[in-house]
């Protein structure tokens, strides 16, 4: 075989040696999914010690992954977004795979472009010159549209003799949106066991509407002339991509919420009250609490009394996890303002404090249920229920929470002969329950009866702590 023949060939048939070694040792059968599940733990503390290496090294498999097209890119992207956030991950993850789509690309231009042309004859000089006046645009479209197979893109433009600078180009930025979906969506990843959940209808929506920029350059030589036409074609462009990935935080929010209530709330008891406390330790030290807190705060709140629960909930929990308090949520006041009061987080740019949740969103809604679904970090209050609350559930939700409530007799509801005693806050919140008839509420539970005196119980301002899991 003469030298240059075999210059020209050697890159491919090292690429093709080393992609037949790894698919008979079936190397990226390692990398799975449960693979991730069984040394997740050892994986996010080995990251948090060692993030430049980590980074290094997950870039590099990456590479080698991109270069030879195994069947692993998908649940890489999404890890990356699990251990290194959207941000960095949307930046190693793009990095990684231009530089592995760009290694195939050379490749195969310097290999196969040539026994192309010489086969193909004059349809190839055809499509080649189409290839080149619209390299940019169709380009752009076959990274938009994640339909086509990744390692497909990457050898045809070479086979026409698409400029390197203009593949490269259009491969890191064509890539971007698609990138940053999956990375975002990958911040769930410990919550799942199949990466089919997280195929949803909004996904889909996102990835449809990432297709639409493919037709920016026709669009422009078409209404080039009428600038201010392009000029709002491209804004709505842009934000709709935006408005669906918005929709997916709050989802993110909810799947990560119901993941730490699962595993670290569960029944205690305190100064003989019975409830549902909270591993505040080991909340603190599980990433996904960081991740649901930037979830819920990146978009514009919903106007539901489940979204509005759930926010009450989770940012009390909060309020406790990042001051570290031990003993009382009350101690976190200051004798002019309330804890409630005293601390705001900025949600979808304005700032609410749990005083204008609780008084001002949830309350003025008329379902006295609430008081039994937000809990305030105490051991007297309703529990906290270890699931988040869903806009298809919420009346069972609700109704099963002031079952439970009034059920306990150690803080909710407790007979004594003819007299009744009652959780504080049906003293606090009277107007809430039919106009300030408590008693007449209270019958519609058959919990009591007539005659009876009511009282009101002591209020225990403990910390709803639980006991760490051995």
């Amino acid at each position: 075989m003469p030298v240059k023949t075999l210059k020209r060939f050697l890159p491919l048939g090292i690429i093709a040696l080393l992609m037949a070694l790894a698919w008979t040792t079936g190397v990226h059968e390692q990398i799975s999914l449960t693979g991730f599940h069984a040394h997740k733990a050892e994986l996010i503390r080995y990251v948090a010690d060692h993030a430049v290496l980590s980074a290094l090294a997950f870039i590099g498999l990456y590479v080698a992954a991109v270069a030879l097209s195994l069947p692993i890119a998908t649940l890489l992207t999404l890890t990356g977004g699990f251990f290194f956030g959207k941000w960095l991950g949307t930046v190693y993850v793009v990095s990684a795979a231009t530089i592995g789509a760009s290694m195939i690309f050379l490749v195969a231009q310097t290999s196969l472009g040539e026994t192309l042309r010489v086969k193909a004859g004059g349809l190839y000089s055809k499509i080649e010159k189409n290839m080149k006046e619209n390299a940019v645009g169709y380009l752009l479209f076959l990274r938009l549209v994640p339909v086509f197979p990744f390692f497909l893109v990457n050898i045809v433009p070479a086979l026409f003799n698409v400029p390197f600078r203009v593949f490269a180009l259009t491969t890191f930025f064509g890539i971007i949106p698609g990138s940053f979906i999956y990375v975002n969506l990958g911040q769930t990843l410990g919550e799942i066991e199949s990466l089919n959940d997280l195929v949803s209808a909004r996904t889909l929506l996102a990835f449809a509407l990432l297709g639409l920029f493919a037709v920016i350059p026709s669009l422009y030589k078409q209404f080039k002339a009428r600038k201010k036409s392009l000029a709002v074609l491209a804004a709505l462009l842009f934000l709709l991509p935006q408005t669906a990935l918005a929709g997916q935080d709050y989802e993110h929010f909810l799947n990560l919420y119901d993941g730490l209530l699962k595993s670290h709330v569960r029944p205690a008891e305190k100064n003989g009250i019975a409830y549902n406390g909270v591993d505040y330790i080991a909340w603190r030290n599980d990433s996904r609490h960081g991740q649901a807190l930037t979830h819920l705060l990146a978009v514009q709140p919903e106007k539901t009394k489940n979204y509005w629960i759930n926010v009450y909930n989770f940012l009390t929990i909060d309020l406790i996890v990042k001051t570290g308090e031990k003993e009382s949520i009350k101690n976190l006041g200051s004798p002019f303002q309330s804890a409630w009061k005293k601390y705001s987080w900025d949600i979808g740019g304005t700032a609410y404090t749990l005083d204008q949740i609780e008084h001002k969103i949830l309350r003025p809604m008329g379902d006295p249920r609430i008081h039994f679904a937000i809990n305030c970090a105490s051991v007297s209050c309703p529990d906290l229920r270890r699931e988040a609350y869903r806009m298809d559930r919420l009346d069972v939700q609700l109704n099963e929470q002031t079952w439970l409530a009034l059920a306990n007799t150690g803080k909710g509801l407790r007979r004594d002969g003819n007299t009744v005693y009652v959780s504080r806050i049906f003293d606090w919140f009277a107007e809430d329950f039919k106009n300030g008839d408590v008693r007449g509420w209270l019958l519609d539970y058959p919990l009591v009866e007539l005659p009876f005196t009511l009282k009101f119980m002591d209020y225990d301002w403990s910390l709803n702590t639980a006991k760490a899991q051995k």
